[in-house]
């Protein structure tokens, strides 16, 4: 008599992060670094009638795991911005994990941007240890062959055009590239 197998219980379709809003990017960044926003309202000036903005959620739901939700924003966006400023961990796994989804990236970093060191010693007393400014060559050498742009937190319309040129750029290879008028501001 053959041992018959336990069936499984059906477990549940893990809901698409895209919804009926339509195309959707994923941003990464430091929250540590509080002029990022200035970047963010950047991209919305290029991206917000085209594309949603997402990013990791900043609360999550119960029963819900941070880690999980942010690989679905990932597998499920159009294109990844990733902000350097702070060169946290964090970013740096999204990173990863957008490079692993074969997802495009524009890559950025602010032009006074600084290891966010800090985070790492944050009850310890002061070591009088001063941040290293962002080199691309030696902190995240991995993508200097690959684009990344510049911002500056003090001239948002060259910003706003950095933006929209990374993005216009990939016209031929972006699957569900969309035609985006040059933004003014």
């Amino acid at each position: 008599m053959p041992i018959a197998k336990k069936a499984r219980p059906a477990q549940a379709e893990p809901t698409k992060i895209a919804d009926a809003k339509g195309p959707f990017y994923f941003l990464s960044f430091s929250t540590g670094e509080p002029h990022v926003e200035l970047f963010v309202e950047c991209l919305e000036i290029v991206f917000k009638n085209h594309f949603e903005l997402k990013r990791t959620p900043s609360a999550l739901e119960v029963g819900e795991s941070q880690h999980d939700k942010i690989l679905r924003l990932i597998q499920d966006c159009a294109f990844g911005v990733v902000c350097l400023d702070g060169l946290r961990p964090n970013v740096v796994f999204e990173y990863g994990a957008l490079r692993g989804a074969d997802k495009h990236i524009l890559v950025f970093k602010e032009a006074q941007a600084k290891v966010d060191i800090g985070h790492f010693f944050a009850s310890a007393p002061d070591l009088a240890l001063k941040p290293p400014a962002i080199d691309i060559d030696k902190h995240f050498s991995d993508t200097k062959d690959r684009y990344y742009g510049k911002w500056n937190r003090f001239e948002i319309q060259s910003t706003v055009n950095a933006i929209w040129k990374a993005y216009t750029d990939w016209k031929t290879t972006l699957s569900g590239y969309m035609d985006i008028p040059e933004p003014r501001i």
